[in-house]
């Protein structure tokens, strides 16, 4: 099968009810910064696998290394479910609920439970991150560097979807999912930190080049 078909050389695409709109049009403009988001926590899942592949490597601290490996696998795990969700969220805004059938409404319909799973992990990496008491520079592990990159494209979706969710063009729970995971981002990469052990970098008002504040990575 051809991946070029030549019916967007126009500057026209189709949304997912046949519509033909304009490529910078607000629906497009949604799930092309969906799309960029799941490019960059594809991104971040490269990185865990890479760093996985490490620890996979003999070490002197064997029971050490056996429970990160197994936290990082469980945030690996995470990381798919949340790009399988994305993929679905595209389809969700590629179809909007104000002109679309009820037929293509259903078949591109979004979950409702994804926020709430989101708020499970948050709650359950929480336990272990250190209190939170000054702003958090992005930076650290790459790992959680690019997690802050994604988290900064999911909030630029958010804000591209707020015409959508006011037109009635989204579900209510769909946007919630987005709010909702930038929240899991940043605390997703905080927690990476606490996994690899680096050192997070705080925010420091007017802070001269002098001062020795930490590391910006490990």
């Amino acid at each position: 099968m051809k991946i070029y078909t030549r019916v967007g050389d126009d500057g026209k695409t189709s949304l997912f009810n046949g519509d033909r709109v304009d490529k910078n049009e607000c629906h497009v403009e949604a799930y092309g910064a969906v799309d960029e988001l799941n490019s960059a926590l594809g991104l971040a899942g490269s990185h865990i696998q890479e760093y996985l592949t490490k620890l996979a490597q003999p070490h002197e601290s064997q029971d050490e290394m056996a429970v990160r490996i197994a936290k990082m696998e469980h945030v690996k795990r995470q990381v798919h479910v949340i790009q399988n969700s994305l993929f679905d969220l595209g389809a969700h805004l590629a179809t909007p609920l104000t002109t679309s059938s009820k037929e293509a409404i259903a078949r591109t319909s979004f979950r409702t439970d994804v926020s709430g799973m989101l708020e499970e992990w948050m709650d359950a990496m929480d336990t272990e991150l250190p209190p939170l008491r000054t702003f958090v520079l992005p930076g650290g592990h790459v790992i959680a560097s690019a997690l802050h990159i994604a988290r900064t494209i999911c909030r630029r979706a958010e804000r591209q979807m707020v015409p959508l969710l006011n037109a009635g063009d989204m579900a209510p729970h769909a946007f919630m999912f987005v709010n909702r995971l930038s929240d899991y981002l940043f605390v997703l990469s905080r927690y990476i930190n606490v996994i690899t052990e680096c050192e997070e970098n705080r925010w420091v008002k007017n802070l001269g080049v002098e001062a020795n504040t930490g590391s910006n990575g490990c």
